[in-house]
């Protein structure tokens, strides 16, 4: 059966940056937010979506761009916060059916070109790479039990920091056609995952909203070692996205080539400016 994707696309050009932490590249946040939008929409062309974008009182540039693309619900109002934008993204995501994947995306994320292809490849065989328990039992199977049958939850880039000493975890780590996924236990709001997830752990996932707090989301809903009633979230190796900030963009990829293909590509559909 094939997977169907929700994007729901969360973005707000009147503030550059929420925590003051610079753009990359000398760019702003309208020009982030259209190439963000951009890599995603053109890496998700080959697989059945819809797209979806929340807009926080977007400005007429933002919304004329936004009009020029295919399969794309533009949904804007003055929400005037984070949250209330985020709790929107979370009762439009409630409604969708339990067997479709949900993308909660916030609008400052790059993505390479073949990110759907590799998510898809692991959905589409996750009982196989999950599988942590076998004909031969010992300790962890008894004590964490079978990955393959726990909720995930994908979260698309790879944080530096994650390397730093004082963050260092031990994680599962799960093999897949295209790339290695590592288990982890903290994310922003920006993760893709099945409609019955958002409702099994709507409580604290609502929760997270106010804020928002991404710690509040990460110690609530995300396994560690135990995952009765907690989710397995993983981040792909190298990531498939970054966070347009300074400092934390996902290593090993050279993030300002693909940022200029995708303006080199807007610039000669004419919705580059």
């Amino acid at each position: 059966m094939r997977i169907k994707y929700h994007v729901l696309f969360r973005a707000c050009d009147k503030i550059e940056s929420v925590h003051k932490v610079a753009r990359p590249y000398g760019m702003s946040k309208t020009e982030i937010i259209k190439v963000s939008f951009y890599s995603m929409y053109q890496a998700i062309q080959s697989e059945e979506y819809l797209f979806t974008i929340i807009g926080d009182d977007l400005s007429t540039e933002l919304l004329d761009f936004f009009k020029t693309f295919d399969n794309v619900v533009i949904d804007n109002e003055n929400l005037g916060s984070a949250s209330k934008s985020l709790q929107k993204q979370i009762d439009l995501a409630l409604k969708i059916p339990d067997d479709e994947w949900v993308y909660m995306c916030e609008d400052d994320y790059l993505h390479t070109s073949y990110s759907f292809k590799y998510i898809s490849e692991f959905i589409e065989n996750k009982t196989q790479y999950l599988q942590t328990s076998g004909k031969k039992k010992n300790y962890m199977n008894r004590i964490i039990g079978d990955l393959k049958d726990t909720p995930i939850i994908i979260h698309t880039p790879d944080y530096p920091d994650r390397y730093d000493p004082p963050w260092k975890r031990l994680s599962f780590i799960f093999l897949s056609k295209h790339c290695h996924w590592r288990q982890i236990s903290n994310t922003t709001h920006t993760f893709l995952l099945e409609s019955s997830t958002i409702k099994r752990f709507e409580k604290y996932i609502k929760e997270s909203a106010v804020g928002p707090s991404d710690s509040k989301l990460s110690k609530k809903v995300y396994g560690r070692i135990f995952f009765k009633n907690k989710a397995l979230c993983i981040s792909p190796i190298k990531g498939l996205s970054a966070h347009m900030h300074e400092g934390v963009m996902t290593p090993l990829v050279d993030w300002e080539a693909i940022c200029q293909d995708n303006i080199n590509k807007m610039k000669k559909e004419g919705v580059w400016e």
